[in-house]
């Protein structure tokens, strides 16, 4: 929220709030939702305004903002699957989700204290206890005496006479943005995702003569884009960008509903398009240029639990070419949250997973093509794992670099690549053209500074400019080790995001790293652990996330890229 004065931040709220529910409540329901918001709102951003003179505590101000000043957009992927009356909540939520962070980070700064531990002997896990206070305690009695009561549907399997402590600890564990540790008592199958090795693929084979596949990758905001303002911007985009040149294959993530995309501007009959509703994934090929030969659907990762709506998957199709009969294996992928975590397994078990849908479902010889939001820029392990084995042939320039399109043809086969711009959504539309059979026909040069002939560089240089946590390094459920000693250290209790873990680190000119836990029996809470040195090692360890600041994440990213081969 920008303004000059408190007030101005109000009216944006309040501008906010209409904005979102002018197309999906009644108009009774809108002033229900203003008379609640009202109250609500105007004492959190008091206590804002109040927090805001704390900045000046010595030593602490670069804390605070780093804190603080959690970016909250991947938050508009809640509106997913619910439905118009959580969507139509959905300003209030992150407005208070905002205040309940900035709540945290005035304990952080009030509450840090100086450490020089080489490690956190803390489990990463905790079973309440009846007495225990705080806010895990409140969510668990307010479900057990009020949510249950007017929504027993919300828990299902739970009863209030008969449930425990860690069965109720768990449902407010296992949600989105969660106010409890993870119950030390009760052990999930967290692991279903890890793959520690990926299978090897192969190089095209090439049809007879040259031909061109043109590709398009657009993630949608359905929420906000289609659900408030109607979508037409970008269905216009997709339609004037082909215009010169179809596109063979699109990849859309935050689909809710192809027909909606498509039909405005005339291209329904042009597709054969294909909806994942339980991902809102939409994938479509040209139907006069290829035949279907096969479809599916695979999970392949699963959401940080920090900010957990579910798993995510790999849509794909196998197509062949009706004039070369060459085979196209095209894959849409919206990645994990949070950015460059790749997920409850992090970023390498996404990658590998994402490398195992081709090599199970692709024919060796396949020309092989995957797109789509990875919710992962250079700084992750998802990329940096995928670079060994396929081209990056381009990515876009949201939340630093997170939209990309990989292949397996080699680079002379590139002919273009593009940055469409927004049409309206808070990601860019990317597309590519590759040329195979014969000499692309390159419309970009091959100089270092060209996007066609410089990834994943870059990619790296887009890493440069992202914004707040999008440039950091996070590796959920992994401890790192630190052989110095030498060197300043923080731990900073009452942190509840691995991400604002991050930015407190970016906070500071000598850290190099960080390791967060969900729960420190030190501090009773979550606890943040700042690094001068670069970690020696890691290990597996739940309840734990490491990872490093942007700074550092650059020049790992460029050492990555090195290794690769680029």
């Amino acid at each position: 929220l920008k303004g000059s004065s408190e007030t101005d931040r109000f009216l944006q709220v309040l501008n906010v709030i209409k904005e979102t529910t002018a197309s999906m409540v009644s108009n009774s329901g809108r002033l229900m939702l203003f008379a609640v918001a009202v109250p609500v709102l105007l004492p959190i951003l008091l206590v804002r305004s109040a927090a805001d003179s704390l900045v000046d505590l010595p030593g602490k101000a670069g804390l605070f903002e780093a804190a603080s000043d959690i970016d909250l957009r991947n938050d508009d992927e809640r509106q997913a699957d619910r439905g118009d009356a959580v969507v139509a909540g959905c300003a209030v939520k992150a407005l208070q989700l905002r205040a309940a962070r900035a709540g945290s980070a005035d304990a952080a700064v009030l509450d840090s204290v100086s450490s020089n531990a080489d490690e956190l002997d803390e489990e990463g896990c905790h079973d309440m206890q009846e007495g225990d206070g705080g806010a895990c305690m409140q969510s668990i009695i307010w479900s057990k005496s009020e949510g249950y009561t007017v929504h027993p549907d919300w828990y299902p399997g739970l009863n209030p006479a008969t449930s425990t402590i860690a069965e109720w600890q768990l449902k407010a564990w296992n949600t989105s943005h969660p106010t409890c540790p993870r119950p030390c008592s009760i052990k999930l199958d967290d692991n279903w995702c890890l793959l520690n090795s990926a299978p090897e693929l192969w190089e095209p084979t090439l049809p007879g003569g040259p031909m061109e596949i043109k590709i398009l990758s657009y993630n949608l905001f359905w929420w906000n884009l289609f659900k408030i303002h109607g979508g037409q911007s970008a269905s216009e985009l997709i339609k004037r960008s082909g215009e010169s040149k179809p596109f063979d294959v699109i990849g859309l993530q935050e689909c809710e509903d192809a027909d909606k995309v498509f039909g405005p501007v005339g291209l329904f009959s042009e597709y054969t398009a294909f909806h994942d509703s339980d991902k809102n994934v939409c994938i479509a090929f040209r139907t006069s240029a290829w035949t279907q030969l096969g479809y599916g659907v695979s999970e392949v990762a699963g959401d940080m639990r920090t900010e957990y709506y579910g798993r995510r998957s790999a849509q794909w199709i196998r197509l062949q070419h009706k004039d070369s009969e060459l085979v196209l294996f095209f894959v849409n992928h919206h990645g994990p949250l949070s950015v460059n975590s790749g997920g409850e397994c992090g970023g390498a078990s996404t990658a590998h997973n994402l490398l195992k849908v081709m090599a199970t479902n692709a024919v060796k010889g396949d020309t092989v093509v995957l797109v789509g939001d990875f919710n992962a820029n250079a700084a992750s392990r998802t990329v940096q794992s995928l670079w060994p084995h396929l081209l990056q042939v381009y990515n876009g320039v949201a939340f630093g670099g997170v939209d990309n399109i990989f292949s397996n043809v080699g680079r002379s086969s590139i002919s273009n690549t593009e940055d469409l711009g927004s049409g309206g959504s808070d990601h860019h539309a990317i597309a590519a053209v590759i040329t195979l059979g014969g000499v692309a026909n390159q419309s970009a040069d091959l100089s270092p500074s060209s996007a066609v002939g410089a990834e994943p560089a870059f990619s790296v240089e887009k890493l440069m400019h992202a914004q707040g946590s999008d440039g950091c390094l996070i590796e959920p459920e992994l401890r790192y080790a630190f052989a110095s000693t030498d060197g300043p250290s923080q731990d900073v209790g009452g942190i509840t995001d691995s991400r604002v873990c991050c930015r407190a680190c970016m906070g500071e000119d000598w850290c190099k790293a960080w390791v967060w836990t969900e729960w420190s029996s030190t501090v009773k809470g979550p606890l943040c652990s700042l690094k001068s040195s670069r970690p020696t090692s890691s290990k597996a360890a739940g309840g734990f996330a490491s990872g490093l600041p942007q700074n550092v994440a650059i020049e790992e990213a460029r050492a990555k890229a090195a290794a690769a081969g680029f």
